[in-house]
């Protein structure tokens, strides 16, 4: 069906993977935040709308269960002290971390921030914790046409590929 939704997974085995983005002409920043900052949702929302995450629909219920999730750290890029993006790890024991949300603020695409965020965030994942042996990801075909070919750009390498039905309007 023409509506239907391509999910790729992609990979990093070895911190020795990364291929750093260069820096880009803009001063990011980047901060973790509090689990509770409004930030996330905040971030999550403006950086989902236009590729119609699931976050979407979510009402405040579903936003306390997620963000009270155990292992769910989050970071927000900052240029000149304005959000340009998002960063969410999901770092559970067993040393496989998922980039969980990556996204830049529409007014920030096309700026050349995202692959130098998107380095730093890779390298955060590795340093999660000592055990990491694993950094993975999952991409829609409904997201920006940059994200795909910028996490390969960094190292990841595709694994699966998943066909779903639309699951919101």
């Amino acid at each position: 069906m023409a509506d239907d939704e391509v999910l790729t997974y992609l990979q990093m085995l070895s911190p020795d993977d990364l291929c750093p983005a260069l820096r880009p002409l803009a001063v990011l920043e980047v901060q973790e935040l509090d689990q509770w900052s409004p930030l996330v949702r905040g971030t999550t929302l403006s950086v989902g709308r236009p590729h119609r995450w699931p976050s979407q629909w979510w009402d405040d219920q579903q936003w306390r269960t997620y963000l009270r999730r155990e292992h769910l750290r989050h970071w927000v890029a900052l240029v000149h002290g304005v959000p340009a993006g998002l960063l969410s790890l999901d770092v559970p024991p067993g040393g496989n971390v998922e980039v969980d949300t990556f996204g830049l603020l529409p007014d920030h695409i096309g700026q050349g921030i995202g692959g130098h965020f998107l380095t730093v965030g890779v390298r955060l994942a590795w340093s999660a914790t000592p055990q990491v042996s694993r950094v993975w990801l999952h991409t829609s075909s409904r997201d920006h046409g940059h994200a795909l070919p910028n996490y390969e750009r960094r190292g990841f390498h595709r694994y699966q590929l998943e066909e779903s039905p639309t699951r919101q309007p």
